[in-house]
């Protein structure tokens, strides 16, 4: 079709931010309540839970690599993101059904994959609408397709949670399902409005995609052993590195050994140009500057997305009263009452993306650039030092829960205008900014290989945190009743509110509360600690209260472990962390050369 005019959005642009905006509801709304699910229905430990959800995050923005190539080399991006659509939508389906661990690992497994080959080839479908005659509005079209993700991702976050407590499991991730669905019509319904780019191959596609497959999938299964014979301590980056070695011996045995002369030609073509000459020096570049330094920003980012920020905020001292009572007068009259669930508390998030974009578009950035030349590189580099102040916020907030202190929701609520703040200035930049540096028949794979697979990275360094930091407790004894108490070989290293995990066949039952009929597994805090007899009492994560319990202790068959970050020393690691990669972003980031690829007019 034509190109639309100089001054108006081309037509394919609404379609794709309707799918966009509905796909988003999907994802967003599954990951809201995933890690409450794990640690409320299925008795995860807070730890293992964060693990489970970072490993999803890291396959959900590591596919994006499968879908690019499959959408820039055979398929093209219609194609893929319909074929895919169906995948993801019966992963959704699958983790519906609420049969257990298994089948939650297969149905994230499944969605993982069909979003992530779904991701690239969207987003840079918004940018394949435009050519130099109205490049100028790219930033804008980027601009709205981020506000779609975020409205969509609003409205789930408020809702599911309210489904999960009200109807359960299978309609609070059902409903989501039936959202990928409609993002799937919407897709279909603008096919002939799009700018259709061609992928790279148009012969032989049958036989290129039985050799890739025949190269991915011994990659796949290698790394998913090495993540299972390696120790918890190393076992996440020990699995990344054996995939991103495996991958680049692939493209080198492609391109460098006899294996070259037997991929079809067009195939063989785009290995060349992905990887070879100016492309491979522009990967190089700024594969430095994502997976050294921003994916700090992402692992920081993601634990606000349903993750450690609302674990936090599942403690029942978080005051999630947002309006509360003044002198005892409601503030707000009947509001006063209002209490957000602990999975809500992220909608903050998107509510404020919508209220900060045109700020920092029409206010904070002109300022700036008073006194300095506003580039994508220095947004970047002073959001990554904001992200990091959000951080020191929840550390005040975990240590005043640790000890036993309320404390308002007003002060994640200002972590969540910082952290905001921070995604405005990284996130809608780098994505903008990975687009204009990924030459024209690569834009799908540098989307995915840099801005997606850089999140990914991200995601697998808070997975390797949350494993390593495991550590094993020696349990001697422990003694049910009314209040649960467990005796260790010593306690001298333990304090009050550090949080304890039971996994296995503990042997003991919860007997009251909302628990009640439960194993004793998952995470619980220490309430108080008897020194004379090396134990310490059990309390619940969320209400603080005694856990009652029956059994006898089976200690064969029991793991019990705590954290070595105890407290806020877990959000104080990810601020120094956050902030030494802010520090290494500004040394390298003077030392790289912008450049932009777009397509050109036609008739130009």
């Amino acid at each position: 079709m034509s190109s639309a005019p100089a001054d108006k959005m081309p037509p394919g642009i609404p379609f794709i931010v309707a799918n966009e905006l509905a796909e988003r509801f999907c994802y967003y709304g599954i990951n809201a309540i995933l890690a409450v699910y794990m640690t409320q229905h299925l008795q995860f430990g807070q730890a293992r839970a964060t693990e489970w959800q970072s490993l999803f995050k890291f396959a959900a923005l590591f596919f994006p690599l499968i879908g690019a190539i499959l959408s820039d080399v055979f398929w093209g991006k219609y194609r893929t993101i319909m074929t895919l659509a169906v995948v993801y939508t019966v992963g959704c389906a699958i983790i519906a059904l609420d049969m257990g661990p298994g089948f939650l690992a297969l149905g994230l497994g499944l969605m993982a994959f069909g979003t992530g080959g779904i991701k690239p080839c969207v987003s840079t479908n918004v940018g394949d609408q435009f050519t130099s005659k109205n490049r100028h509005l790219i930033e804008r079209a980027f601009s709205i397709f981020y506000l779609s993700i975020n409205i969509g991702a609003t409205v789930s976050i408020y809702f599911c949670p309210i489904w999960l407590e009200a109807y359960g499991p299978k309609v609070a991730f059902g409903v989501p399902a039936g959202a990928m669905l409609l993002a799937t019509i919407a897709f279909k319904l603008g096919r002939d409005r799009f700018v259709v780019v061609p992928p790279a191959m148009s012969q032989d596609v049958g036989k290129g995609i039985a050799m890739f497959a025949l190269a991915l999938v011994p990659v796949l299964g290698i790394a998913a052993w090495v993540y299972t014979a390696v120790g918890p301590e190393y076992r996440t980056f020990a699995a990344l590195m054996t995939l991103l070695t495996l991958l680049a011996l692939v493209v080198v045995v492609s391109l460098h050994t006899t294996v070259r002369e037997a991929l079809p030609f067009e195939l063989r073509q785009w290995m060349e140009e992905a990887f070879t000459g100016d492309s491979l020096r522009q990967l190089a570049s700024l594969g430095v500057l994502y997976y050294l330094f921003i994916a700090m920003f992402w692992s920081l980012w993601e634990q606000s997305n349903g993750q450690t920020w609302t674990l936090q905020a599942t403690s029942d001292l978080m005051d999630k009263h947002l309006f509360g009572f003044l002198g005892g007068v409601p503030v707000l009259g009947a509001l006063a009452s209002y209490e957000m669930l602990a999975s809500q508390v992220q909608v903050v998030n998107g509510l404020l993306i919508l209220a900060l974009i045109p700020v920092f578009t029409f206010v904070i950035y002109p300022l700036m650039g008073r006194f300095f030349v506003v580039t994508p590189l220095r947004k970047i580099g002073i959001g990554m030092w904001v992200i990091a102040a959000s951080y020191l916020i929840v550390a005040m907030i975990e240590e005043r829960i640790t000890k036993g202190v309320t404390v308002s929701l007003w002060w994640q609520i200002l972590a969540y205008v910082v952290l905001t703040a921070a995604e405005i200035l990284v996130s809608i930049t780098t994505l903008e900014f990975s687009y204009r540096q990924a030459p024209l028949k690569l834009k799908s794979f540098i989307m995915a290989a840099t801005y997606l697979c850089c999140q990914s990275v991200g995601n697998a360094f808070t997975a390797q945190v949350n494993s390593a930091m495991v550590k094993p407790l020696s349990v001697t004894e422990v003694s049910a009743g009314a209040e649960t108490w467990v005796k260790f070989t010593d306690v001298s290293a333990l304090q009050r509110g550090q949080k304890i995990d039971f996994e296995g066949a503990t042997g003991l039952q919860i007997v009251e509360g909302t628990d009640t009929g439960r194993g004793l597994n998952g995470t619980f805090l220490i309430a108080e600690i008897d020194q004379a007899q090396n134990r310490a009492r059990l309390a619940d994560t969320i209400h603080q209260a005694p856990v009652a319990t029956e059994g006898s202790f089976t200690a064969e068959t029991a793991k019990v472990s705590t954290y070595k970050l105890v407290g806020p020393d877990y959000f104080l690691f990810f601020a120094g962390a956050g902030a030494a990669a802010a520090l290494g972003f500004m040394l390298v980031a003077g030392f790289y050369r912008e450049r932009t690829y777009v397509r050109m007019a036609e008739g130009t």
